[in-house]
């Protein structure tokens, strides 16, 4: 059995700011996650694929918090918590204006990344079919609200801010935003999940949650859809007619952001519970 003050317990369940998984947990987790999503969107019918699958990516963690709790309370040491370990809990101000900055503006400079990219017409065609076919309200919720909540709370949440407890700032963005490229497994987003990504990991480490990266995610994919489907007609029309300075206005935008993010102080380190 472990004692509580041993420095085993604290590191896999603590972090910086008191609530990460262990690198090598994290690890476990977010595969076993992408799988369940997979199973779960096989499952179910084909209108509520995508639903059930982004939900299975965020009972995964739920569950091993649960579990890890569990295990907690059986070897006497410090139970964790549910917040910090899913990447739930506060975050300072300016994380969620960098975030606000991020995800009004990366989505434009990721549409001209990907306008540059050779990518065939029919994958483009596909993943505007899935935007564009339900109601706005509902493709909103879908692609914007329920990946912002459920990618999040398991790349940003879990993954990047374990990764950021034993690796440099610029190498668990790296790897975080690289896994969760793949994830999507298409070629049509792989720029774009790369990108948005490595700054939105920057973000859940700095911040030490997950919060800020998820109004930044949803704030993305919301404007990408209205976008792509046509409903800002005035928006993008200036775009059209202003495209150095949308291309200019962005990219400035999007990098103090992320200065922004990367100047904020590291969360205080917790220490081992007694």
């Amino acid at each position: 059995m472990t004692s509580p003050n041993q420095p085993r317990t604290a590191r896999l369940y603590h972090g910086p700011g008191g609530g990460t998984f262990d690198p090598s947990v994290a690890a476990v987790i977010l595969p076993t996650a992408v799988a369940s999503y997979l199973v779960a969107a096989i499952a179910a019918p084909p209108g509520l694929a995508v639903l059930a699958g982004q939900l299975a990516l965020a009972v995964v963690p739920i569950g091993a918090v649960v579990a890890a709790r569990r295990a907690a309370r059986a070897a006497g040491a410090a139970v964790p918590r549910v917040r910090a370990q899913l990447g739930l809990g506060a975050a300072p101000p300016r994380l969620f204006v960098a975030a606000l900055a991020i995800g009004a503006t990366a989505w434009y400079l990721n549409m001209r990344l990907v306008a540059l990219v050779p990518i065939a017409r029919d994958q483009t065609r596909a993943l505007a079919q899935l935007i564009d076919r339900p109601p706005l309200a509902v493709a909103l919720a879908m692609f914007a609200v329920v990946p912002a909540i459920c990618e999040e709370l398991l790349f940003r949440g879990v993954f990047a801010r374990a990764l950021g407890r034993d690796l440099p700032l610029a190498g668990a963005a790296a790897i975080s935003a690289a896994v969760f490229s793949a994830y999507h497994l298409s070629l049509v987003q792989a720029v774009p999940t790369l990108t948005l990504g490595a700054a939105l990991a920057v973000i859940a480490i700095r911040a030490d949650s997950a919060l800020p990266t998820m109004l930044a995610h949803a704030i993305n994919n919301a404007l990408a859809i209205a976008i792509s489907r046509d409903e800002l007609p005035a928006l993008a029309r200036w775009f059209e007619r202003h495209a150095l300075a949308a291309i200019v206005g962005a990219a400035i935008a999007t990098a103090w952001g992320l200065a922004l993010a990367i100047r904020a102080p590291n969360p205080p380190p917790i220490a081992p519970p007694s």
